[in-house]
């Protein structure tokens, strides 16, 4: 009873947790706002990254490996909060 309650509970609130996800229509398809949310993202990450290239001080940040991929959650997740949070 024990393992059913582990795999079945987690399973049916995921099922009901699905429509919690907002939903926008872009040329009469249906997308999840985090897809948006996360190009978005990438397309504000890009900007900053360039804007930080363009003022020399991407050297001073740190290995790009590192910078870029954080930089691109954090536009992410501030797009996501200033759109979406309610």
């Amino acid at each position: 009873m024990l393992g059913l309650r582990k795999t079945v509970f987690p399973a049916v609130f995921a099922v009901f947790l699905t429509a919690c996800d907002p939903m926008l229509s872009i040329e009469g398809s249906f997308w999840p706002a985090w897809i948006i949310c996360i190009l978005a993202g990438l397309m504000a990450s890009m900007v900053l990254m360039w804007l930080l290239v363009r003022h020399r001080l991407a050297p001073y940040l740190g290995p790009p490996l590192l910078i870029v991929p954080s930089l691109w959650a954090l536009c992410t997740f501030v797009i996501w909060l200033l759109f979406y949070s309610t």
